[in-house]
């Protein structure tokens, strides 16, 4: 999700710099609370072992979706008719199910609205009359005639009685008829529920649709029933399933969706027909409509409407676009274990730019392949980016990009929200307690993949980066926060930047690269299409790499401690005697990293150290002994800058 504020406040800074400039004399640093003698993570058990991996009891249940749904674009409603599939696989019976309506969060005074949570809120912006309209819930019984629910809707939430509890290894099936209005009302205002949307183009609108269908929270070992209400920051955790789904309405209308299209001769010109089944074999851009033949009616099936029909496996999720205005492309890709997908793109004239989405393809191929060559393959069949006004929005198969980004920025959205189909689409954590668990993981990996991307062309999400040493201001969170409880300005900072700057440390400096992409690999592998916590994550990274991690997920995730390394003292030997200098270290604030350390003697030469971060288990007082006898002239904690030390005055001593 690219919801990003751009510029943090004038506090975070003041706070930052105050940070700066504190001096402790008194060390914060305990030892103990860094490297205990017991476990500082949960103990594993038979669903989530010790290991980080999925245990021999784990368990998740399942929801099988098939809806058909009418765009009535004059009144810009959408009415739905879904069967939804639940199989119950947790080891206790169940005698109500929860749903999300995410649409209800345009109600007035919806907790959404009321919290106040968004990047930006304009209290002058109208309430629309929004939300689901649920006509009817029917189970599907085929013993007896269909039964009609009984359900009680809370905010974004709605709970269905069962009349007979479904037990372990069961599953039923129900039927729901939906309608709910377009939020047009909220087109042009910047508020983070805005998922669903509609964007004015020169050549008609373009819907971007999702959460548009009431989806099955999730039912877990960790929570019980997820059912926090939707408030904007925190996103969703669903449950894995198949999609069928018929999309009609009239047929000027584009439609593309995160599943395969199952009748293109119903919806195709013979034309565009014969242009769609050549793309996959192709590694150029092949348009499927043309910019010229925008306005064209010829390029659209002369009759009233069309029906779209679509399907898509294994899945959490699906979204679809719709738009008059489209300009539609195709490019192959073959991935690099020999997969053929295809990408696909949908923009309005006017964002066709060299310096834009003219691009996207481009964008597409490398992004695909690059994250499946390095962590995992790309499990779909397309991959579809269509030009929205959602700035940046991710779902299976399918990302909403801004229709109006250019250079830097577009390559960034584009890599972002493609890179979340490995988190949280394939790894299905659970985005509305743990943000941090699919942004800064993605974050992470985009950050590498701008480095490789056509030799450094684009700074990527750098370029809005704030300095290292304001991730640690005392105004910030910890990452562990749950993510409505975060400022919206300090979202990025926190479950973005933060997360991506401290795994990069810790690949590149702490555990070495080769070791942590191996852990990182394996945490996908064993976590694809399940749902780990947080601490199946550290767990998981800790067994891989070998390492007791703790003390890092410790300071720099379920806290916000600050590293504050200084030279305490510097004992030269005697005048004119021979012998060896004593440098005293001390670490003055609660967290601890590895020490690197440069000497300079007054004879010239120098000697760098890089001490582990064992040598902070006694205590706050490292005593060190170069290798080279002679008076030391000058001492330098972290010459190179690599640790985030947030007091940079003391690291530094000179005769």
């Amino acid at each position: 999700m690219n919801r990003i504020l751009i510029g943090l406040s004038f506090v975070l800074f003041f706070n930052t710099f105050s940070v700066q400039s504190q001096h402790h004399e008194k060390s914060a640093y305990i030892a103990s609370d860094l490297f205990p003698a017991l476990p500082g993570l949960p103990t594993g058990n038979p669903y989530r072992t010790a290991t980080g991996e999925p245990g021999p009891a784990y368990w998740q249940n399942r929801a099988d979706y098939k809806i058909d749904v009418v765009l009535n674009d004059k009144t810009e409603v959408i009415t739905g008719t879904e069967t939804i599939t639940y199989t119950n696989n947790s080891p206790q019976s169940l005698s109500f199910l929860w749903l999300q309506l995410d649409q209800n969060v345009y109600r007035k005074h919806s907790k959404g609205l009321d919290s106040q949570l968004f990047l930006m809120n304009s209290a002058s912006t109208a309430t629309p009359a929004g939300g689901f309209t649920i006509e009817a819930i029917t189970f599907q019984d085929s013993k007896t005639a269909s039964k009609e629910a009984v359900y009680t809707v809370h905010d974004t939430r709605m709970r269905v009685e069962l009349y007979t509890p479904l037990a372990s290894g069961q599953q039923l099936s129900f039927q729901i008829k939906y309608s709910y209005k377009f939020p047009r009302n909220f087109r042009n205002a910047d508020f983070n529920v805005n998922r669903t949307d509609i964007l004015a183009t020169r050549n008609g609108d373009i819907y971007s649709v999702a959460q548009w269908y009431p989806r099955l929270c999730v039912l877990d070992d960790v929570s019980g029933w997820n059912t926090l209400p939707y408030l904007g920051n925190g996103e969703f955790y669903l449950e894995y399933g198949n999609f069928d789904v018929n999309i009609t309405l009239p047929s000027a209308y584009i439609v593309e969706a995160s599943g395969d299209l199952l009748n293109p001769e119903d919806v195709l010109t013979p034309a565009q027909l014969e242009r769609w089944k050549n793309v996959r074999s192709s590694d150029k851009k092949v348009y499927i409509r043309r910019a010229e033949e925008v306005t064209d009616p010829a390029s659209r099936p002369s009759k009233p409407d069309c029906t779209w029909k679509f399907r898509l496996t294994n899945a959490r999720d699906f979204a679809w676009t719709a738009s008059k205005a489209f300009v539609w492309e195709g490019i192959g890709i073959t991935l690099p274990g020999g997969k053929k997908v295809w990408g696909s793109s949908l923009y309005p004239v006017e964002s066709k730019l060299t310096e834009s989405w003219d691009r996207s393809g481009e964008y597409i191929k490398f992004t695909l392949q690059h994250f499946s060559g390095k962590w995992y393959e790309y499990p779909y069949t397309k991959a579809v980016n269509v030009a929205s006004n959602l700035d940046g929005m991710e779902y299976p198969a399918l990302v909403f990009c801004s229709a109006k980004d250019k250079g830097n920025m577009y390559w960034a959205v584009v890599n972002h929200e493609l890179g979340h189909t490995w988190f949280p689409m394939i790894v299905g954590s659970n985005e509305r307690r743990y943000a941090w668990m699919d942004e800064g993981l993605n974050a992470f990996m985009d950050n590498i993949a701008t480095r490789e991307f056509n030799g450094g062309e684009f700074k990527g999400y750098h370029e809005i980066d704030i300095p290292v040493a304001a991730l640690f201001a005392d105004s910030l969170p910890p990452v562990m926060t749950r993510p409505d409880a975060i400022a919206g300005n300090e979202v990025y900072t926190v479950q973005y930047q933060k997360v991506a700057y401290l795994l990069a440390l810790l690949r590149e400096y702490i555990v070495g690269k080769e070791q942590f992409d191996a852990a990182f690999r394996n945490y996908i592998s064993h976590w694809a299409y399940k749902h780990p916590s947080p601490w199946d994550f550290f767990n998981s990274m800790n067994n891989s790499t070998g390492e007791d991690l703790y003390w890092f997920w410790k300071s720099m995730f379920l806290e916000n401690y600050r590293l504050d390394q200084r030279i305490a003292n510097v004992i030269n030997p005697s005048t004119g005697k021979n012998g060896k200098a004593i440098v005293v270290i001390e670490n003055m604030d609660k967290a601890a990293m590895p020490l690197q350390i440069e000497i300079q003697f007054e004879t010239g030469k120098k000697e760098l150290y890089n001490l582990p971060v064992e040598i902070w288990e006694q205590g706050s007082v490292y005593k060190f002994i170069p290798d080279s006898e002679g008076t030391i002239s000058k001492v330098v904690i972290d010459p190179q800058g690599i640790y985030p030390d947030v007091n940079i005055a003391n690291n530094s001593w000179s005769k």
